[in-house]
């Protein structure tokens, strides 16, 4: 099934309606709940909430951490990209037989990453650059087991070496996929940090969300909420405008 894109000005016709009916509702009909802030209490929010939990502190770590280790992660992974798929293909059996490990929680792995590590932002960086790193090398194996085999044929027939055929063939041939990939660990890389940063004491967005729920800070929570989700929508359009003009092909 082809998926067609919505137009812009259609969702913008949808935003606007959206807005009007979360206006109409939650400041004049539900003045009072717990569902949604009223409109007017949340815009009063944007702007003491930056100055009351030091926001801009928080969200420079947050994002720094989340698109740093994103960049840094794969870099490494291009660079080793060859060494790493070459030593897989030895283990991926041994890999395999540890497959109960697969059925652990993220929640588990970041328990464990608080407890090993001081809390500080190294070890909040470190944790996001491991996590990026495999994420990004797990498609880059999905991809490197699709790759056409004429591909491979004329490496063969050109006596390329296993390293030149791991790097040029398999590694370019999956850059389409993992650039598509790259959006998804965009909101994968936040959510882990947010939540590294909630269970651990931890200065970054995750630590204000902590704060404002022991504070019962209502529409502290919805106001950091949208501001996490336009960083993460900026981050995504830039993974999209860097793989539409650098990614060309497709394998």
């Amino acid at each position: 099934m082809i998926r067609e894109n919505i137009p812009l000005q259609n969702k913008l016709k949808l935003y606007l309606t959206l807005l009007f009916v979360y206006i109409v509702l939650f400041e004049f009909i539900l003045p009072v709940n717990k569902i949604l802030p009223r409109p007017t209490l949340l815009l009063e929010s944007f702007v003491s909430i930056w100055f009351e939990y030091n926001l801009l502190y928080a969200f420079t770590i947050t994002a720094s951490v989340v698109y740093l280790s994103m960049l840094f992660g794969f870099i490494q992974i291009y660079i080793g990209a060859a060494r790493y798929l070459k030593f897989y293909t030895l283990i991926e059996g041994s890999i395999q037989s540890l497959g109960l490990f697969l059925f652990l929680t993220p929640f588990f792995f970041l328990a464990v990453f608080n407890f090993w590590f001081p809390q500080n932002v190294i070890a909040e960086f470190l944790f996001s650059f491991l996590a990026a790193s495999f994420f990004i090398f797990q498609k880059l194996i999905h991809e490197s087991k699709n790759i056409k085999e004429e591909y491979l044929l004329v490496a063969r027939n050109l006596k390329t070496s296993s390293y030149d055929t791991y790097q040029d063939v398999h590694w370019k041939s999956s850059l389409p996929g993992i650039f598509k990939q790259l959006r998804q660990i965009n909101y994968q890389l936040w959510f882990l940090i947010l939540t590294y940063e909630f269970i651990g004491d931890q200065r970054g967005v995750g630590a204000i969300y902590h704060l404002a729920l022991q504070y019962r800070d209502f529409t502290a929570l919805f106001t950091l909420a949208i501001m996490c989700g336009i960083l993460i929508w900026f981050g995504d359009l830039l993974i999209k405008q860097i793989h539409s003009k650098f990614i060309r092909w497709t394998p």
